[in-house]
């Protein structure tokens, strides 16, 4: 999961870098936005149904969060986006807070259907 959010990171920087128009750069941006936050939540999902442990869907949105800061701002250093960057601290600490947020979310409701659904209990 980790890896499909960076993938899809990459890919709104290259889109964002090939469009002209304001338009067009707040709806990949917001496109951008929704899909990251769905994969953090499948992210926190998987984590959970696989583990069993609530908790650790959040940490591994920390980690997927990180790797892909990582990756995003090695990326963008490299070939800067179009207009003003944004400061690295500040997309670093806007992935690690959406990747643990979703996550954890993902993770907990999860576990919450699975024991009001009378499913695997939880360890």
């Amino acid at each position: 999961m980790g890896g499909l959010v960076i993938i899809v990171d990459l890919a709104t920087q290259v889109a964002l870098q090939r469009t002209p128009a304001p338009d067009e750069v707040d709806a990949i941006g917001a496109a951008d936005e929704i899909i990251n936050f769905v994969l953090f939540s499948i992210l926190g999902i998987l984590v959970v149904r696989d583990s069993g442990l609530i908790y650790l869907g959040a940490i591994a949105g920390v980690f997927a969060s990180l790797l892909d800061a990582v990756v995003v701002a090695a990326a963008a250093s490299m070939a800067p986006p179009a207009g003003q960057p944004a400061p690295i601290g500040d997309v670093f600490l806007f992935n690690l807070a959406i990747g643990t947020v979703f996550a954890g979310i993902g993770g907990v409701v999860y576990a919450l259907l699975q024991r009001w659904s009378g499913g695997r209990r939880q360890k």
